[in-house]
Parts: C-alpha cells; structure tokens; sequence
C-alpha cells in the first residue's frame, strides 16, 4: 500500500470513527420517538374497565376481551390493603402480558402516608415485571376536588415517577367535584403540569347532584333525553374549566359509569341505554375539542359486585353488552375518520 494510499485509508477510519456515534445517536432518538408515538397511540385507543382486582377467572377475563378491551387496571396493593408480593406482581403482568393487554398501574397514594424511597421502590419493581406493558401509573384514589389532593403534590409524584419509570405516563384525575370549583380551588386542585394526560371521571346518576343536576330514569319523562342533556352540560362545563387549558399534546380519558350500589333506587341504576349515551356523546363532544380530534380513549368503572357489595359489567350482561355496543361505535368512526 502507498504512502497516499495508507493516509487515505487512515483518513476514512478518522472519519467513520466521528460519523459512527452520531449516527447511533440519531438511530437511538428516531427509536425513542417512535416509541413515544407508541405509546401515545395506546392511550388514544384505550379501551379499560377499571376494576378492583385482577380480572382473571377465565369466563371474565374472556369476556373482557371479547368486549373489546385492550387494556387492563392493576393496583400496588391487595383488595385487603397490602402491598403486593413479587411473585404476585410477576403472575399479574405475565397474566396481562398472555392476554395481549397492557397495564395501567393505580398507586393511590393519597389514600395513607407513603414516603418518596417507597414510591421509587415500588415502581422499580413493576418496572423489573411490566416496564414493556405498563403505559401510565395513577397516584390517585378518585376526584383530585374530593380528596383535595393539592397540586405540590400531584407535581411532585408526577416529578417522582419520570426520574424512576421516565417511559410511563402520569395520569391526573378530575370529576364532578371540579365542576363548581372556584378560581381558587381550580388553582389549588388542577394544574395541567402535574400529569402527562387526565382521567375526567363521569358519574352522573351517583353524584350528579353535585353539578346542581339529580337524574333518575326511573321518573323522568325521557331519560335518554335527560341523560344526553347531562353530558352535553357537563362536557361543556369541563372544557371550560379544565380541558380547554391542557397542553397541546394532552389527552383526556372519560371514566364512564357503569356500576351501581346496592342501595341505590331503581332511578339511579345506569340503564344500557345510559352507559351508550355516556360513552358515545362524551367522546363525541371531547373529539370536537382542540388537541383531542384523534382521541378514541374509553373508559368504564367496574366494581365486583360479590366482594364489594356492588355490581359491575360482570353481573350485568347488559351493561357488559352496551360496552361491546359503544367500543364498536367508537372503533367505527375510527376507521370512517382516521
């Protein structure tokens, strides 16, 4: 080889030794975006029933799936309030994982004392079973406005998790409580930096009353008509207050109601007809909000009625039938409006 030849060939392993690590790097971002895109396309087509449990007795969980449910609720702690075991963590997400469900994890932290050194502990730890199948963790038991839940906090767990699980997203929540807030208790209770996309809870024949509104089919004159003007009131009252500030690229999670307690009169029992009205007319006025055109996320709230003294889609067909009804829908305008 030549003088001229060996300075070229030494020149060449120069430069691809300066190019090489840049492009790795711009492989490793072009991956890490794509991921993201993953991600967020996961949380657009959501399709949950929040349980208290795992739902893993054959018969349920095929009907979960064959509701059209992709996802699935898991909580840190037993029904009985402790933590869950490392054995049990491994057998839920393998479960989840066998099923081709992904996992919203519940860490309701605002429900006793938790110190930051557990938080990280126990989201390593489902991070070392689920770190593929988890898309979002939840640090709240209910309605931010009813368990007064302050923004520092909210702030600093949503500051928590992304320095231990940084892939997972944080989910805020907000309901009926938010409805009436005042200036100030909007400021103390919601703040758009505190969470990475919301859970809006929708409970209209429980709690309705806290919106100046208490409907119940039972007397009404037209309870589809009361229940869509429900919807199409709070919806707006919710844009106003809350969805219409979210940043950019935030979405919004409706949490229909779909249980009942046991001591509930007939009136307040969400009828089939109820459970479709919610879904179809709550994400239709979302999707007519800026930032939320190609939102498809549904959610339900299931309750096991056995354990709990509840009932939830399992002990009624017919509320598990109009899930099925209401997926479909949405899946059907997905693919009209892409």
């Amino acid at each position: 080889m030549t003088r001229s030849h060996r300075g070229a060939t030494f020149a060449v392993v120069a430069f691809l030794g300066l190019v090489s690590p840049s492009i790795a790097a711009r492989f490793d971002d072009v991956a890490k975006v794509a991921q993201a895109a993953h991600r967020r396309s996961l949380i657009e087509h959501m399709r949950i029933a929040a349980a208290d449990r795992l739902i893993e007795q054959q018969d349920e969980i095929a009907a979960y799936t064959g509701a059209g449910f992709n996802t699935v609720v898991l909580y840190d702690t037993e029904e009985w309030g402790g933590l869950k075991n490392e054995e049990r963590i491994a057998f839920e997400t393998t479960f989840a994982r066998a099923h081709h469900l992904h996992i919203v994890l519940g860490k309701a932290t605002e429900m006793s004392d938790v110190s930051d050194d557990e938080i990280r502990d126990r989201l390593q730890l489902w991070d070392r079973y689920g770190h593929d199948d988890v898309i979002a963790v939840f640090f709240l038991h209910d309605d931010a406005f009813l368990i007064h839940a302050g923004v520092e906090r909210q702030r600093h767990l949503y500051t928590l998790a992304h320095e231990t699980v940084r892939d997972w997203y944080v989910l805020g929540m907000i309901g009926e409580f938010g409805f009436n807030a005042s200036t100030e208790e909007v400021a103390q209770y919601f703040d758009p930096n505190a969470f990475d996309h919301v859970i809006m809870l929708m409970f209209p024949l429980n709690i309705g009353y806290v919106t100046g509104v208490r409907l119940d089919s039972a007397t009404a004159a037209d309870p589809d008509a009361s229940m869509r003007e429900y919807v199409r009131r709070y919806m707006a009252r919710m844009t106003e207050k809350f969805i219409s500030h979210l940043n950019h690229d935030q979405l919004v999670i409706v949490l229909i109601q779909a249980f009942a307690y046991t001591v509930e009169p007939a009136g307040h029992i969400p009828r089939p007809a109820d459970v479709i009205i919610q879904a179809e007319a709550g994400s239709q006025l979302l999707q007519k909000t800026a930032g939320q055109e190609r939102n498809r996320a549904l959610a339900y709230f299931l309750w096991d009625g056995s354990r709990s003294g509840m009932f939830g889609l399992w002990q009624r067909p017919d509320w598990r039938d109009a899930a099925v009804d209401a997926n479909r829908a949405g899946e059907q305008r997905m693919a009209i409006n892409p």
